[in-house]
């Protein structure tokens, strides 16, 4: 199977989404994600040797579940229209995502709307050490691919906080995530493999304040 039938199978699937469907074609499921495994497993090896820290012992264990939580979010199609892949450090945490979908192909990083407390905590490591967060936006390496994920900011600020408060800006974020829209020439290409690990170098200064901030307050 080549990388392209990554692609063709979440055609498929996102045009016949149902699981009488997924039942029928489960064989090309599993051939589809051993090519995402396969894809991803020298990838995992070179970010592992480069940061220890990343738990997962294989790609396949990586790989996050194709089925939709339907009890919480009913409207939702059965089954996703992408492969998901997670590096990271423990449950919990702020982690490191490559997306193959149809709609998004994305490498991303941070915590996807996290809950009030660690908001909470998030929030106050910014009031006392917000300018290392910013150094990590403004950096070079940074602006040059990646883009902070604002669309759900707040329009005023948070409480307890000040309106001129030297860090406004990055208070009034509800996901403290960052993100890459790359495209399928880019999977495809031999130095896929390095774009990911470059990538995840570039996002492990914000993912050590995110993971500072909800482990040590």
């Amino acid at each position: 199977m080549a990388k392209q039938d990554i692609f063709r199978f979440l055609e498929a699937l996102a045009e016949n989404n149902s699981k009488e469907w997924m039942d029928r074609n489960r064989s090309w499921y599993e051939e589809a994600k051993q090519e995402v495994i396969h894809l991803f497993e020298p990838i995992l090896e070179n970010i592992k040797e480069v940061d220890p820290r990343v738990i997962q012992p294989s790609a396949r264990r990586a790989i996050s579940r194709i089925n939709n939580n339907l009890m919480f979010h009913p409207e939702r199609p059965t089954y996703k229209d992408h492969f998901g892949v997670v590096f990271g450090y423990g449950k919990g945490l702020a982690d490191f995502y490559v997306g193959l979908g149809l709609r998004e192909i994305e490498i991303a990083g941070g915590l996807w709307h996290p809950d009030s407390e660690k908001l909470k905590k998030v929030r106050q490591e910014i009031d006392y050490e917000g300018v290392k967060l910013k150094k990590v936006f403004e950096s070079d390496g940074f602006k040059k691919d990646f883009e902070v994920y604002r669309t759900d900011a707040l329009k005023t600020s948070p409480k307890g906080y000040s309106k001129d408060h030297e860090y406004i800006e990055l208070l009034r974020l509800k996901s403290f995530a960052a993100f890459r829209q790359i495209t399928r020439k880019d999977v495809y290409s031999s130095g896929f493999g390095e774009m990911v690990t470059e990538s995840y170098l570039t996002l492990v200064p914000m993912l050590d304040f995110l993971n500072t901030a909800i482990t040590d307050n």
